[in-house]
């Protein structure tokens, strides 16, 4: 997939000489080739998760699921004393002990199912979980009610009668923040039954409005063209291979992709419309129902976020976009080519090699790279990194879902899964998933059950750090020019895609549901005239949009995840500068660092991120991953330059 557009390159750096790191399991794995059609008993067992530590086997989650079961009903018991001080206590200690046991039950359920996705068996009790997480989730109103109905001088007498609620004053105060956007009963139940999703315990993306849904189903059942792929013979366009098509060193196969994707988007542009504008409607509603002058502002206060930090990263980067258009124009330069297009943007700038890396060996990349981080996190990640701990899922699979992720079982461990496929680009998502897995178990040691679950703001900091901590390594580690280009023209586009493309689209989602705060009507024209527009800002005069280009807004499904694809940017950024202030020695960043990976939801994500050295309020941390980029840009024009 990855090449240099003049010459092929074997990288150099799949050996590190005298690494104190090689140690223990990661040295003495057995052999594997990676194939996504083998059999997962095939697999060597070592490379698999061992779930065992969450629920023992299948029979054993039956059981606990009927404890569950038991547990929510006697919750609805208690709800009858929530009225009096040791009634609430009860009620929250039998509420949070439901709750982890839940979620321990719908995790095993989850990775089970990741794993062996035609499995019925597998599929209902993934379904079963998430039924009881709805159920658990059922109780939230009424709970909501019994803790603001108390003012503060009745709170503080409740604690002081009885002093086992403050155990829960965590909880409580978080409650309390939001107390003037809580409903009466009535009104609670309303929203409740209409879909409310701005009190949800649980990630918004895994609750997909019926706009959301009816999306999906949309992108489903489109038929796409038939289009020529780089042996010359005809294919089937799909969602899958649209990004493998998009990129292909034939200008003419990705041309025709581009096309025919945008070309069959555009028949269904006003279907689109209506799906994105009853989400944003949607949306609207929750906000205003709950006293909200915007969704921005509903969306955000969930995690406490000031909605002025979502407008400066827009402002920000609309500020530096003249960096995108340099980059434009270099690509214009090295491809050689009179005009650069949608289909030119995924073109690798540089060549990656064809030599394998192992699992073994990226590893090993990882902590040297990491080390910076100081012993208790090298410590930590040499631990996860070694298969036999069980914290990883390593190879793909027939019947293995597509991807990677990190998720995380409270007091148990975090856990990675991965498609390991022996590529450098698998090295780097292997870093970014154990930031996040090394996040969630930093958070469970120093904090407690209320209290352990990091904000979704915070989510993409610690994976991204991860990520600018090895790039870095392993540009200073290449052999050759050759391969510094590639690496670098790695980091480029990291930048460009993570923080300049998901501004943009925090742009676009931001004025799409301004459309509808100001009764206007949300129609395929309004939002092609908004895309396009923004493209135009964004990529400025040596970009040429297509008759078509300005659909590519309608197969987003970010635009669905509620104010959630500016963390992508933001998060970025956050890691580069958190990188760059631990590289460059900053007296106390390291420490300052791990803090707030210690910090959970202990206390407002934007004051732990500021602990750590990053204001998001204010443009500094946006203005210096920019000069990242710039810096990284000119290295790489120079080497392309004395390539050619």
């Amino acid at each position: 997939m990855k090449r240099h557009l003049r010459s092929a390159v074997a990288l150099g750096f799949f050996v590190v000489a005298g690494t104190s790191v090689m140690a223990g399991g990661l040295q003495d794995l057995p052999a594997w080739q990676p194939d996504a059609n083998a059999k997962r008993s095939a697999i060597p067992d070592v490379y698999k998760w061992q779930l065992d530590v969450l629920v023992a086997d299948d029979e054993a989650w039956e059981i606990e699921a009927g404890d569950a079961a038991g547990r929510l009903e006697a919750l609805g018991a208690l709800r009858a004393g929530l009225d009096s001080p040791e009634g609430l206590a009860k009620y929250l200690e039998a509420y949070f002990a439901a709750d982890e046991l839940i979620n321990r039950l719908t995790l095993y359920a989850n990775l089970r199912r990741d794993t062996d996705t035609v499995n019925q068996a597998v599929i209902a009790r993934h379904q079963r979980a998430l039924t009881m997480t709805n159920d658990l989730m059922g109780e939230g109103p009424a709970l909501r009610q019994a803790i603001l109905s108390l003012d503060a001088e009745a709170l503080e007498k409740a604690y002081a009668a009885e002093p086992a609620l403050a155990t829960f004053r965590p909880f409580i105060d978080q409650l309390r923040r939001r107390a003037d956007h809580v409903l009466g009963p009535e009104g609670e139940k309303v929203l409740a039954l209409a879909g409310d999703n701005l009190w949800a315990q649980i990630d918004l993306n895994e609750l997909p409005s019926p706009s959301e849904n009816a999306f999906s189903s949309l992108v489903s059942e489109m038929d796409l063209p038939e289009v020529m792929d780089e042996k010359g013979e005809t294919v089937q366009l799909s969602f899958s291979n649209y990004g493998l098509l998009r990129g292909s060193s034939n200008r003419e196969v990705r041309r025709q992709a581009v096309a025919g994707m945008f070309e069959t988007l555009k028949g269904y542009e006003n279907t689109f419309a209506a799906t994105l504008g009853g989400q944003a409607a949607f949306d609207v509603f929750l906000g205003r129902a709950r006293g909200y002058d915007s969704a921005l502002e509903a969306y955000l206060d969930k995690d406490d976020i000031d909605p002025a930090v979502y407008r400066n990263l827009i402002e920000t980067v609309r500020a530096n976009v003249p960096l995108l258009h340099r980059y434009i124009t270099m690509r214009k330069q090295v491809m050689q080519v009179e005009q650069v297009h949608l289909y030119d943007l995924y073109v690798p700038l540089a060549e990656s090699t064809s030599a394998e890396i192992t699992y073994s060996e990226g590893a090993v990349h990882i902590l040297e790279a990491l080390r910076p981080l100081g012993k208790t996190y090298i410590d930590r990640l040499a631990q996860g990194l070694d298969p036999a701990s069980g914290w990883i899922d390593v190879y793909p699979s027939k019947n293995k879902d597509s991807g990677a992720f990190s998720a995380s079982g409270y007091g148990v461990r975090p856990f990675v899964k991965m498609n390991f496929q022996n590529r450098y680009d698998d090295v780097s998502t292997l870093a970014h998933e154990f930031g996040h897995a090394l996040h969630s178990d930093f958070s469970m040691k120093a904090q407690g059950y209320q209290t352990w679950r990091y904000p979704p703001f915070l989510a993409e900091i610690a994976s991204t750090c991860n990520e600018m901590l090895l790039s870095h390594y392993m540009v200073e580690q290449a052999a050759s020019d050759a391969e510094r280009a590639w690496l670098l023209s790695e980091l480029v586009e990291t930048i460009r895609t993570t923080i300049f493309r998901q501004a943009m689209f925090a742009d676009f989602e931001l004025q799409v549901h301004e459309l509808v705060e100001e009764g206007k009507p949300v129609t395929a024209e309004a939002l092609n005239g908004i895309y396009r527009e923004l493209v135009e800002t964004y990529y400025g005069p040596d970009y040429t949009i297509d008759e078509n280009d300005a659909i590519e807004w309608a197969y987003i499904p970010h635009f669905y995840f509620k104010y959630y694809v500016f963390t992508y940017a933001t998060g970025l950024t956050s890691g580069i500068a958190i990188a760059e202030r631990i590289r460059s020695g900053v007296p106390g960043a390291q420490e300052a660092y791990l803090g707030m990976l210690r910090g959970g939801c202990s206390r407002p994500p934007l004051d732990m991120l500021r602990d750590a050295g990053v204001d998001l309020s204010k443009p500094d941390p946006i203005e210096a991953a920019m000069a990242v980029f710039e810096r990284t840009l000119g290295q790489l024009e120079v080497l392309l330059k004395d390539d050619a």
